[in-house]
């Protein structure tokens, strides 16, 4: 919002233009401060002066952006798309001499596909800064490459003719605090966001809060000075310094017309107890929110069965390692849409809710993802999602859309020697819906996070007696074939998978013909490349 953050976004602009020889700025801060907020409009801003080189915002629960997986050629790309660093023929180059390099190290990646076009930038006058911005790095879910990174980040230092900036937001997390400590001071510049004088901060949320509510007032048709300074301040106070407790607030009241001043008054009113810690006052708001989407006027047994459906459908979402529109999430639930989004419905607050089932359901902050999974801050035991009974229903999810989706030919293109490249994406859509794709990728990651192992007679043997070469054959139409063969290994790890699959009911000399290997030929999978799997 304009007229907010000014001392910080201040900091980061001295930082990235002035003479500090520090390539990297790491913001930090609790969960909810505004650190995604600042990233965003700081990444805006280079943007709009062609500065920005770069960006990559990790997200949990995100898909492909919650990992390392494709960061370095995401950067990459863009680098190229620059205008300002005239870099696409040595990105090209690169890619050339190095075909391969999507499957090699994340060194190598990094310095194939950024140091080595970077350090070609061709100079015309003083050199010129720009800035990549990396958001949320606590949300990659690979801390082993959360500390690689953090080490290669500063080789930026050594490329001349140019300045890389480097902003880099997270949370306070251990494995990103000794990646920083390792790489030393001399290199990045660290800047907490909770530490600003709360002053300021409240401030902040008090312009906010005040747009908000001028807004709400004007829809519902309350008073211009609705609802006046006094209830303000409380909520001011009550934030703690998190903006998305403020946020939550303003959506929660907002719900719903007819209950928006009961809603405030039970926000201001529900604690007569000294403002706490900012993480309790965030869990306090999402309890508020959570009860007040049961309703009270239903019986004993219609409100058991509502707490029921709450938590299984919040569960599937805050574990999902992607997010899935509605209706794909229903048909793995077997749940009809209608009934899932009226369950959501009264959670738009916490939820992005579209009344278009395709559309994905996304949290709006991850720290809900955490409340949910905590049974110290989740309050209401009927709510509190434990993660491996909820990886163990999206497990059972997966094998039954899987084995009702899946078969031989899938896109039924009959002709081995097709490319995936020659088939159009919409096709491949249609024979594989979301939440077939979604099992096909996922599966396994919930298997293994849900501790359970493979029986002689348990359903996931029976799916891949059945089904094994199906699904390699979906992996291969959405150019997940590397992904499969992972899968397979990460396998090996709960199971003796080699004797599994060798038990796997495919005659001697059967071929299943995927469709893709890297764009050239076709990849003839046999029952012995299985064997070998």
């Amino acid at each position: 919002m304009e007229g907010t953050r000014v001392t910080i976004l201040q900091e980061i602009d001295r930082w990235a233009v002035g003479g500090d020889e520090r390539c990297i700025l790491w913001l930090s801060g609790w969960a909810g401060t505004g650190k995604s907020a600042i990233a965003r409009t700081v990444a805006r801003h280079y943007d709009n002066e062609g500065c920005l080189a770069a960006s990559f915002f990790f997200s949990r629960g995100g898909g492909d952006s919650s990992h390392i997986g494709l960061f370095v050629t995401s950067l990459a790309h863009q680098l190229a798309e620059c205008n300002k660093l005239d870099i696409q023929d040595d990105v090209r180059r690169s890619l050339r001499e190095h075909s391969r390099i999507a499957s090699q190290t994340l060194q190598d990646q990094w310095a194939r596909l950024v140091l080595q076009p970077l350090s070609r930038h061709r100079r015309t006058g003083k050199p010129g800064v720009f800035l990549i911005v990396i958001d949320a790095l606590d949300e990659c879910e690979d801390e082993r490459s959360i500390g690689i990174l953090l080490r290669l980040l500063p080789q930026v230092r050594e490329l001349s003719g140019i300045r890389i900036r480097i902003l880099v937001t997270s949370r306070l997390e251990t494995p990103i605090q000794h990646g920083f400590k390792r790489i030393g001071e001399s290199t990045h510049h660290g800047f907490i966001l909770h530490d600003i004088p709360s002053a300021t901060i409240n401030r902040d949320i008090q312009v906010f809060l005040e747009h908000r509510f001028s807004g709400i007032a004007a829809e519902f048709y309350f008073p211009d000075n609705w609802p006046g300074a006094r209830v303000l301040e409380c909520m001011v106070e009550f934030a703690g310094g998190l903006f998305i407790w403020a946020e939550t607030a303003c959506k929660f009241v907002e719900e719903d017309m007819f209950l928006a001043e009961e809603r405030l008054n039970i926000l201001i009113n529900c604690s007569s107890d000294a403002v706490p810690e900012p993480q309790r006052q965030l869990d306090r708001i999402y309890n508020t929110v959570l009860s007040a989407s049961v309703p009270k006027n239903c019986s004993q047994p219609e409100q058991e069965r509502i707490y029921d459906h709450l938590r299984l459908s919040l569960g599937a979402i805050t574990t999902l390692f992607s997010t899935l529109p509605a209706a794909a999430l229903s048909r793995m639930m077997d749940v009809p849409t209608k009934d899932l989004l009226r369950i959501l419905s009264r959670l738009h607050s916490i939820l992005d809710v579209s009344e278009d089932p395709a559309r994905p359901l996304r949290l709006h902050h991850d720290s809900f993802r955490n409340f949910l999974s905590d049974e110290t801050r989740c309050l209401d035991s009927r709510l509190f999602v434990d993660k491996k009974e909820t990886h163990a229903r999206l497990v059972t999810g997966c094998i039954e859309v899987m084995s009702l989706v899946l078969k031989e030919d899938i896109c039924g293109q009959s002709m081995p020697g097709v490319l995936v490249p020659g088939v159009e994406i919409n096709h491949v859509q249609q024979c594989l819906p979301p939440e077939a794709q979604y099992a096909c990728l996922y599966w396994v990651q919930h298997l293994i996070k849900s501790g359970q192992q493979l029986f002689d007679d348990g359903e996931m043997l029976q799916f891949l007696r059945e089904h094994v070469l199906h699904w390699m054959e979906a992996m291969s139409w959405m150019g997940k074939t590397s992904d499969a063969i992972r899968a397979m290994a990460s396998l090996e790890s709960i199971t003796e998978v080699r004797l599994l699959i060798h038990d796997c009911n495919v005659s001697n000399g059967r071929k299943l013909t995927t469709h893709r290997a890297k764009n050239v030929r076709s990849l003839t999978v046999s029952s012995t490349i299985a064997n070998d799997f």
